[in-house]
């Protein structure tokens, strides 16, 4: 079989219409983003997940370090550090806490526990999302070099997680719908309730990343004050030019 890209293709084995996984890292995120039914498969199966959540929390780290400093370059100075450490701390956290949030609402309504393989998909699917989000690395650059406004800054951001997040939704439902049984969704709707909270607040809980150029008092975490949603919603009139006293902050 011919490589695709430079990267080595799965070998198949000998049952018809199955493949061995790939073991090499650049292969594996080469299937993620070309075949990802195989991927999802593997995952259902149980195949050498270990090596595949490797691959997939240096992915995580990787991509989310750049667009952390990308986000922090708004500021510029240490918050470029600040962003590109904090960030992928979120997307671990989060992977790390839906995951069995997962199995057990699956587990409690008759689907088969599997911890491992669920680990593994949230992994997965969040690691596509981080690639999505370093693909609108240049976006955020672009914006930064013509001086967007903060809150419209802000705005555009919070549509970029949105989108990665959607995306990274998706393909859980994909491979959830894909196993069929009972509780499956169910499951599913437990885990995107959680992993909209879990996320949500790890994000609020490390702010800022985004920070005003002309902000001099630099930290690493905020004091906790107000909540993810307040935050959007101020944003969202300060942009159309309503101020409140809480648009003062001096990041997100």
């Amino acid at each position: 079989m011919i490589a695709v890209a430079g990267f080595p293709a799965a070998v198949p084995d000998h049952t018809p219409g199955r493949r061995v996984a790939p073991r090499d890292g650049l292969a594996t995120i080469d299937q993620l983003l070309r075949d990802r039914p195989t991927l999802l498969a593997r995952i259902r199966a149980g195949v050498e997940l270990v090596p595949l959540m490797r691959t997939m929390v240096v992915t995580l780290a990787i991509a989310c370090a750049i667009v952390g400093a990308a986000l922090g370059s708004y500021r510029g100075g240490v918050q470029i550090a600040y962003a590109a450490v904090k960030l992928p701390l979120v997307l671990l956290g989060t992977a790390a806490l839906s995951a069995p949030a997962l199995t057990a609402v699956g587990v409690a309504l008759g689907r088969r526990a599997r911890l491992a393989a669920d680990l593994a998909l949230v992994m997965t699917a969040l690691a596509f999302g981080s690639l999505l989000l370093v693909a609108s690395t240049p976006l955020l650059l672009l914006c930064r070099a013509v001086e967007v406004p903060y809150h419209d800054m802000i705005l555009m951001v919070v549509g970029v997680f949105a989108v990665s997040g959607f995306a990274s939704l998706r393909i859980i439902s994909a491979s959830i719908t894909a196993e069929g049984g009972p509780g499956r969704l169910a499951a599913l709707l437990g885990l995107c309730t959680v992993f909209a909270l879990v996320g949500g607040q790890l994000a609020w809980a490390l702010r800022p990343y985004l920070v005003r150029p002309r902000a001099t008092n630099i930290v690493f975490v905020r004091d906790v004050e107000g909540s993810l949603v307040d935050s959007i919603s101020t944003t969202f009139s300060s942009a159309q030019g309503v101020f409140a006293d809480s648009s003062r902050e001096d990041g997100r």
